[in-house]
């Protein structure tokens, strides 16, 4: 496995072998766990923001979108075990093409 150098200030330092020593684990462990926590929340934050675009793309192509406050209403229905319709999406239009200004 190839290394990997790390610069750590002496404070970040001390607190990195503190809490290794803690949780009973190695320096090393703890920050392969820590870089692999914050790899896989970059990956997901990632992934949310490309479905996010591409719900938007969506919306923006056919126009029609679920009103907020209408879904809020039918999930804090479902969540106290109320059965509620899904609202259906509604036609919000299509966005007009904006040509630059000459």
């Amino acid at each position: 496995m190839p290394n990997l150098s790390v610069k750590l200030d002496e404070a970040m330092r001390q607190r990195l072998h503190e809490i290794a020593a803690q949780e009973g684990v190695t320096p090393h462990a703890l920050m392969v766990r820590a870089i692999g926590h914050e790899l896989d929340r970059a990956e997901a934050e990632g992934a949310f923001v490309r479905r996010a675009l591409q719900a938007r793309q969506r919306v923006e192509a056919s126009g029609m979108a679920i009103d907020g406050p209408a879904f809020g209403a039918y999930l804090r229905a479902r969540v106290r075990g109320a059965s509620a319709q899904r609202p259906t999406p509604q036609d919000i239009g299509k966005p007009e093409s904006k040509e630059p200004d000459a």
